[in-house]
């Protein structure tokens, strides 16, 4: 499995112990670096049947406009309800929470698995995933006839770029491009207090992908959205030798010795007992760093901030509000 994204890749191994429903934990592909999403109508006329090439290189075929959709993955389903297709979503994962009509939707998956009778079930017309879910998932699914569009939310670049696949693809284009446009203009709006910042004014920031007490510290390193937000908002990332979402020792924290932690509170690797024992100086070698001296280890909302999708201005904000907020009352 690639350790990438959140709502969080690097805690699969954490969390399939715990979940019920049937899948399996194979390999996922990689997605390749050149290969950016795009759709390609063969019908002039009616844009169908589309073939589309996704985030991996995989070339899918699009019969008809999607009126049955599964979307794999939190993130997703937040994309497809602000593009105006949330009522046609049929299938979804247990951890869908956003917006509120999207707890209602049936459960067919998990974190990383797939419930593939529950898929039978709701026949979709089209399958959005992340990620997280394995090769054989993916195959498995397209076996039983059903396309799999597979996403790579790891970065704003990303993100954005697979709102406006996911509005071609369900014929939401115009909706798609106001959705990224919106997107755009509220990290413009944070950006604008930064721009004028000098490097000195610009503090370290550690923000965590995922913490429980006694575990290991996954963070957002180079390459992803979280450090696509510190950047945005006036900070540099403590975990900039990270590639991606990965592990960062003690050693490696006490090194970089970040002026705050970002601790993302409210899901299975972000408790608020956990955020507690960083703040309150339990882990012990943590008491050494600026970060905890000057009481700046701070919890921001998880469910806004691992789910890369349309709230991210709103996680933007988070942090800003919290490493400057002599700019952002």
């Amino acid at each position: 499995m690639r350790n990438r994204n959140l709502a969080i890749i690097i805690t699969i191994a954490m969390i399939i112990a715990v979940l019920s429903i049937s899948g399996c934990t194979s390999s996922s592909p990689q997605a390749s670096p050149a290969a950016s999403a795009s759709a390609s109508p063969t019908t002039a006329q009616s844009g169908y049947p589309m073939n589309i090439t996704d985030n991996f290189g995989r070339v899918i075929t699009i019969s008809h406009m999607p009126q049955r959709i599964v979307s794999l993955s939190p993130a997703n389903t937040e994309m497809l309800f602000d593009l105006g297709v949330g009522d046609k979503i049929v299938g979804g994962t247990e951890y869908d929470d956003y917006p509120p009509a999207a707890e209602n939707i049936t459960h067919v998956g998990g974190f990383s698995t797939v419930d593939y009778e529950m898929v039978a079930n709701v026949s979709p017309d089209v399958i959005f995933a992340e990620d997280t879910i394995s090769n054989d998932s993916v195959n498995e699914m397209e076996s039983m006839g059903f396309p799999v569009i597979l996403l790579d939310n790891s970065n704003m670049s990303m993100i954005e770029n697979n709102i406006k696949l996911m509005g071609e693809v369900t014929g939401t284009e115009s909706n798609a491009t106001a959705l990224v446009n919106n997107i755009n203009a509220q990290m413009s709006n944070i950006s604008a207090k930064t721009a004028g910042l000098n490097a000195s004014q610009k503090p370290s920031v550690l923000l965590l992908a995922g913490y429980v007490s006694g575990e290991s510290i996954y963070v957002f390193g180079s390459g992803t959205y979280g450090d696509d937000l510190i950047n945005l908002v006036g900070g540099t990332n403590a975990a900039a030798n990270i590639t991606s979402y990965g592990v960062m020792s003690p050693e490696a924290i006490i090194a970089a010795n970040p002026d705050y932690i970002i601790d993302p509170v409210g899901n299975t690797m972000g408790d608020i007992n956990s955020f507690e024992s960083l703040k309150n100086g339990s882990v012990t070698w943590m008491q050494g760093l600026t970060a905890y001296k000057e009481g700046h280890i701070i919890m921001v909302n998880a469910n806004v901030m691992e789910r890369p999708g349309p709230r991210l201005p709103q996680a933007a904000l988070e942090i800003a509000q919290a490493i400057h907020p002599e700019l952002f009352q």
